[in-house]
C-alpha cells in the first residue's frame, strides 16, 4: 500500500463514541450493550465508549457476562481521553441527557410511558442528526407531541428494534433452577417496583401483584416474583419483603417465591422455560420495548399483559390482552410539563382476573400460540437480523 493510500485509509477512520448506562442491570443497558454490538461490526471506525449512570441501579461486574461482551466494553472504555474530537456519537439515553459531543450526534431513546413526551425533547431532538427509538409507540410518542405543541419535529426518527439474548440460541434449559417451587403451576410476574405509591409506580407492580394474589388465593396455583426496587442489594429485598407484607393478605404470602439479585442469562431463559412456570403476567402501564416480553414470547411461554404499547408490535395477538383505561397519571416534571395532560394505561381489576382465568382453564391453546410466535420472534428479532438495520443507518447517514 503507497504512502497515499495509507493516509487516505486513515482519514476515512472516523472516531465515534457510544455514550450510555452500558455497564448497568438495566433495560437501557442491554439497548446500550447491543448499539455496541452493532458498532462492532464496522471496520471503519475507531470506538471510545463512555459508561453512565442509570439512577440507583446495579453495575454488571462479572467481565464474561453475556459471553464476555462486558469484558470487551472495558477495554473500549478504558481508550478514552480528554480532548479527543469524535466525528460521530451515538447517546442511548434519555432526551435530556443527550448533548452535542461530536460533529453529528445521535440519540436513542425508549422514552416514557407515556404517551406524549416533555415539550424541551422536541427541542433537543432538533438539535440532533438522528433520533432512533425501538418501537412505533415510542416514536408516536414524540411525533403526537410535536404536532400538539405546533412545535416542528425537524429531525427524522428512525425505528430499530432490539432483539433477544443471543445466548438465548445456545444454552439450554436446566431443570434445576427454581427446583424448591412448592407448587407445580406458577405466575411469573417479573420487573422493577418503581415507587411504593401506586400512582406514580410505572409497572403498575403493586397493583399485578395483589390481583395475582387475589387470584391464586382459593388455587392450587403459586407466584414467582422476579422483581427489585431499584437494585439487587439486600436492602432492597428486604423492602421488597416488607412491601408484600403491606400488599398481600397472610395466607397468599407463602404462595409467593421472590427472586432477587442478577441471574445469568443460563438461568434467565431457564427462568422463563421452567416446567412449572405457566405463563408471565404483566399490568404495565406501557413499555417502550419491554425487554421481559421479548424474552418471554422466545421461550414460548404464554404472555398475559395489558393490551397496549410497543410490546403489541411483535406479540400482535398471540397473547392475552387485559382491558384498561387511558389516564391521566401523576405527572413527573423530568418526563412531562406541568401543565401537560399524559395519558398511561390503568388495568382493569375484573379483565386481569377473566384473562387469568381463561388461560388457566384453556392452557393448551394459549400454549400453542405461544409457540407459534417464538419462531416468528426467533426469525425476525434475532442479534443479525437487527444489527443489518443498524448498518443500514451507519451506512446511509455515517
Amino acid at each position: 500500500m503507497s504512502e497515499n493510500q495509507i493516509k487516505n485509509s486513515i482519514s476515512t477512520i472516523k472516531k465515534v463514541i457510544l455514550k450510555g448506562p452500558i455497564l448497568t442491570n438495566t433495560g437501557y443497558g442491554v439497548h446500550t450493550r447491543q448499539v455496541f454490538k452493532a458498532l462492532l461490526s464496522r471496520s471503519d471506525i475507531d470506538l471510545y465508549v463512555q459508561p453512565t449512570l442509570w439512577g440507583n441501579t446495579s453495575w454488571i461486574l462479572d467481565s464474561e457476562f453475556d459471553n464476555g461482551i462486558v469484558g470487551e466494553i472495558l477495554k473500549y472504555c478504558q481508550k478514552s481521553k480528554a480532548g479527543l474530537i469524535y466525528d460521530v456519537s451515538y447517546q442511548v439515553l434519555l432526551p435530556n441527557e443527550w448533548t452535542i459531543i461530536a460533529k453529528k450526534n445521535v440519540g436513542i431513546t425508549a422514552g416514557f410511558e407515556a404517551d406524549i413526551v416533555k415539550t424541551s425533547w422536541i427541542s433537543i431532538c432538533n438539535k440532533m442528526d438522528l433520533v432512533i427509538t425501538p418501537s412505533d409507540f415510542t416514536r408516536n410518542a414524540f411525533i403526537k407531541t410535536s404536532i400538539e405543541n405546533n412545535i416542528n419535529l425537524k429531525t427524522e426518527i428512525t425505528v430499530i428494534n432490539e432483539w433477544y439474548y443471543d445466548l438465548f440460541d445456545s444454552k439450554t434449559y436446566n431443570d434445576y433452577f427454581l427446583e424448591g417451587l412448592k407448587f407445580d403451576k406458577n405466575i411469573l410476574i417479573i420487573g422493577q417496583i418503581t415507587s411504593n405509591n401506586e400512582s406514580s409506580d410505572r409497572k403498575n407492580m403493586l397493583k399485578t401483584i395483589r390481583t395475582a394474589a387475589k387470584f391464586v388465593e382459593d388455587k392450587n396455583i403459586g407466584i414467582v416474583l422476579k422483581v427489585n426496587m431499584s437494585n439487587y442489594s439486600s436492602s432492597s429485598f428486604n423492602d421488597i419483603k416488607s412491601t408484600l407484607n403491606h400488599e398481600v393478605s397472610s395466607n397468599v404470602l407463602n404462595k409467593i417465591a421472590i427472586i432477587s439479585g442478577s441471574l445469568t442469562i443460563d438461568e434467565l431463559k431457564s427462568l422463563y422455560s421452567h416446567k412449572k412456570i405457566n405463563c408471565m403476567l404483566s399490568g404495565t402501564r406501557a413499555e417502550g420495548w419491554g425487554l421481559p416480553f421479548i424474552e418471554s414470547a422466545y421461550c414460548g411461554l404464554p404472555i398475559i399483559a395489558t393490551n397496549y404499547s410497543a410490546y403489541k408490535e411483535y406479540l400482535e395477538d398471540d397473547f392475552l390482552g387485559i382491558d384498561y383505561d387511558l389516564v391521566v397519571f401523576n405527572q413527573d416534571n423530568h418526563f412531562t410539563d406541568k401543565n401537560a395532560k399524559p395519558y398511561w394505561a390503568d388495568f382493569n381489576i375484573e379483565s386481569m382476573l377473566f384473562c387469568l382465568n381463561e388461560f388457566f382453564s384453556n392452557e393448551e391453546k394459549y400454549i400453542n400460540k405461544a409457540n407459534n410466535r417464538k419462531i416468528l420472534i426467533k426469525q425476525s428479532y434475532n442479534s443479525s437480523i437487527i444489527i443489518e438495520d443498524y448498518k443500514k443507518v451507519f451506512e446511509s447517514n455515517f
